[in-house]
């Protein structure tokens, strides 16, 4: 990301690149000031694509869709506005824990499903959302009037992603951050993200059998494990995790081709476990395996 100019994100390239291949929704959390509308927005400009950004904690319905217009035959239209979300690529929601109950029920069929009003939104491919901490009782470093989201809504994010703060940054890190300027996006960085996002596609299309079956054993492992801690999951969980597990070891793989210049066929046979016993990242954890996770 840094050719974004965003500095510091490296930790989080892979699940941010598997995001962009899937087309899954995705909410950034961190703490104020740490770049989670402007990184969104300026992958959206790299993108090329038409966007729209909500304030949700603002965010009436009428804000999405325009104004309510009978027409002359009982239906009802929408009169379209520059702001509303018909035509948009993607669509940010930012500070969406700060949003009102009744908006965040309208908002889920948009993040699940890509439909306003049953209406499916033809053009959205990207569904991404922006939050603080939420404020708990025993967590004083919350944001009063950060409430966690609603668990239903929280469940359609198929990827969560922490916003690195800036006491993780490095020395260097923190100084280019204070130097940096805010530049327009040119047009060999924008293709650097496209050709990353094509390259992860390819690489997830073409992983085997073996990786896609240990990547399984992994989720039903680590399920059965967050169970021990009283953290059921759910099947659908379950399923997006194992395809996020797919998709950010694509993304991983994308991203070290484009800085490594590994060959197509040393990538497909690191991604096969069968012809690389070092690539079966999973192999360490046994589907009956029992921890304590009590400490």
């Amino acid at each position: 990301m840094e050719r974004l100019g965003l500095i510091g994100l490296s930790a989080i390239e892979p699940p941010l690149l598997a995001a962009l291949i899937t087309g899954q929704p995705l909410l950034l959390i961190g703490p104020h000031g740490t770049a989670k509308t402007l990184l969104l927005t300026r992958i959206a400009t790299a993108l090329g694509l038409e966007f729209r950004h909500y304030n949700a904690s603002l965010l009436n319905f009428d804000d999405l869709v325009g104004f309510p217009l009978p027409g002359k035959d009982g239906s009802l239209q929408y009169v379209h506005t520059p702001a509303s979300i018909w035509g948009a690529g993607a669509v940010i929601f930012d500070e969406i824990s700060r949003c009102r109950p009744d908006i965040q029920n309208k908002l889920f069929p948009i993040i699940h499903e890509r439909r306003v009003q049953g209406m499916l939104l033809d053009a959205l491919r990207f569904r991404w959302a922006a939050m603080n901490p939420p404020c708990t009782e025993d967590d004083d470093n919350g944001y009063a009037g950060s409430e966690p989201l609603d668990a239903a809504l929280a469940d359609r994010f198929a990827l969560v992603v922490e916003m690195p703060a800036w006491a993780q940054f490095t020395p260097e890190q923190q100084l280019a951050v204070i130097q940096t300027q805010d530049t327009a996006i040119n047009a060999e960085d924008a293709r650097y993200l496209q050709d990353a996002m094509a390259r992860g596609a390819q690489i997830l299309s073409g992983l085997g059998d073996g990786f896609a079956h240990s990547a399984a054993r992994y989720v039903q492992t680590a399920a059965a494990l967050l169970a021990q801690a009283g953290l059921a999951l759910s099947p659908r969980r379950a399923n997006l995790l194992y395809r996020n597990v797919l998709a950010v070891n694509a993304a991983a793989l994308a991203l070290a081709n484009a800085r490594t210049a590994m060959d197509e066929s040393s990538l497909f046979a690191y991604m096969d476990p069968s012809t690389n016993a070092d690539s079966n990242m999973f192999s360490s954890i046994s589907v009956g395996s029992k921890v304590d996770l009590s400490a």
